[in-house]
């Protein structure tokens, strides 16, 4: 079974140099048959859209049995037994977070298998500028009784000494990120199963957009495409 990191990507190359340098090589001993796929959003005036780069990173393989990897590029595993965590067996309707929110978010570093991202419908591709499209994952993964898991939370007070974390990060501008948060937190728990449903059917993997206008190879078992979205 081939074992997908997808990393979305947009003008961070300190940070992509380090992850491949430093990450790569820890991840390669420990994770069998594994490719890494970066998804760069291209240079197109539009806020960076981390859910539906992710999707287009997906659609890539779409494959059922893949295990899958979504994983922010400023985070790095620094700890041996962290990469155990990685290597945990996961199951059909199952989500395990590496290292995420304290917010009951499903970002930062998470793993699935490709039905269980086809069952939700991936993240939503709604999302232009930071936030949000984590709570929506892990919104329609409740409403699918998708079981989550979660290891390692970004308060937990050690989380330094398990991963070296860029804090330098200047691009997180944001659109309407008040009404995305209070919809995503708050609005949509108290929707019917009926309107919650027709939501997550509205946006997703089933009406994704995009074009790949370039792959690069980057060594190995890494590869990067350049895509357009809209």
């Amino acid at each position: 079974m081939k074992n997908i990191i997808l990393i979305p990507y947009r003008n961070r190359e300190e940070h992509l140099k380090y992850w491949i340098e430093n990450t790569y090589p820890k991840l390669n001993k420990v994770l069998k048959n594994l490719e890494v796929l970066v998804i760069e959003q291209s240079e197109d005036n539009k806020l960076f859209n981390r859910g539906k780069v992710l999707n287009v990173g997906f659609k890539y393989y779409d494959e059922d049995e893949y295990n899958y990897f979504t994983h922010d590029v400023d985070v790095n595993p620094i700890d041996e037994n962290i990469l155990n965590i990685y290597n945990k067996d996961i199951s059909n309707n199952h989500i395990m977070g590496i290292y995420t929110s304290q917010c009951d978010t499903l970002g930062g570093i998470i793993k699935f298998n490709g039905s269980t991202y086809k069952k939700i419908n991936g993240f939503t591709n709604k999302y232009w500028g930071w936030g949000c499209e984590d709570k929506n994952l892990q919104n329609r993964s409740e409403f699918y009784n998708i079981k989550i898991t979660k290891n390692i939370l970004n308060n937990d007070k050690k989380r330094f000494e398990y991963f070296k974390i860029f804090n330098d990060v200047n691009d997180r501008k944001t659109s309407n990120n008040g009404f995305k948060t209070n919809f995503e937190y708050k609005k949509f728990k108290i929707l019917s199963n009926e309107k919650k449903e027709e939501l997550i059917l509205e946006s997703g993997l089933n009406n994704l957009e995009y074009k790949i206008i370039k792959e690069i190879i980057i060594k190995d078992n890494i590869k990067k495409i350049i895509v357009k979205i809209w």
